[in-house]
């Protein structure tokens, strides 16, 4: 075997294991806000991932969520449509909603539990737009809700999503 060959090979291993060796961000605190998704008239309760350890924790190891409950991850820029979210240690299925940056959703997924302990193996979920923020709520609730493209979410500010933005 040509040395130069065997060299890379036995140089790409730590990369190889250090993938498979990716720890789980430890339990974070989350401030909660509550919001208004759509024509729902029902608030949603939301944690609030700003910074980059919560948004890497995320809802990982959570083994329910309430109807509705859900995380809502803010980022200070835009973010790339090729950047993604996945199910790596998430045991629950959940909805996401990608959203531009007036709150508007721009893409949705439901997206299953990946169950392998290896983060190389879980799908990453990219909804190929840029955007800035992104609502996970449990699996099913878009179309439980008809929560569709373009609908927005908004922050009550005190009030109840039907008395701001109920139908008139």
């Amino acid at each position: 075997m040509n040395y130069r060959v065997l060299f890379i090979l036995i140089s790409a291993l730590p990369f190889c294991s250090l993938a498979q060796q990716w720890n789980v961000p430890e339990p974070q605190e989350f401030d909660k806000t509550e919001v208004c998704l759509g024509e729902l008239e029902q608030p949603l309760t939301v944690e609030l991932a700003d910074n980059q350890q919560q948004q890497a924790r995320g809802l990982m190891q959570r083994e329910s969520l309430g109807e509705y409950n859900g995380m809502w991850f803010r980022y200070g820029n835009e973010r790339p449509g090729y950047s993604g979210f996945w199910m790596y240690q998430t045991l629950i299925p959940l909805d996401i909603a990608y959203l531009d940056r007036q709150g508007r959703i721009v893409k949705t997924f439901t997206m299953r539990p990946c169950g392998s302990d290896d983060p190389t193996q879980c799908r990453s979920y990219s909804p190929g737009k840029n955007y800035w923020s992104v609502l996970e709520v449990n699996g099913g609730f878009f179309a439980e809700h008809d929560i569709r493209m373009g609908d927005q979410l908004r922050q009550t500010e005190g009030e109840s999503c039907e008395q701001k933005y109920g139908k008139e």
